[in-house]
């Protein structure tokens, strides 16, 4: 079973592989620009709202408290978990 990444403001779902170490990965592979600068999830320069599914983080260092309530995600460290929409 394959999961499927939409980025919204693009207009794209991309099918996810294992290939992939994230979401920012899988968005540039598609020609999908997102701002990043780290890219190890300290900087919260790739952050943007997870509007639907579950992903993994392994560093949330880059997002304070408001942005978790809000439902903000770090690209460059998320793998998602099932199918996402993010608001990309």
């Amino acid at each position: 079973m394959s999961l499927k990444v939409e980025f919204r403001k693009n207009k794209k779902t991309l099918d996810w592989h294992d290939r992939y170490d994230s979401l920012l990965e899988l968005a540039r592979d598609a020609g999908i620009n997102l701002e990043s600068d780290c890219e190890q999830g300290f900087c919260g320069s790739c952050k943007i709202k997870l509007l639907a599914g579950k992903v993994d983080m392994d560093v949330t260092d880059g997002l304070d408290d408001d942005d978790s309530n809000k439902g903000m995600i770090l690209p460059c460290v998320a793998v998602p978990l099932n199918d996402v929409v993010v608001d990309a």
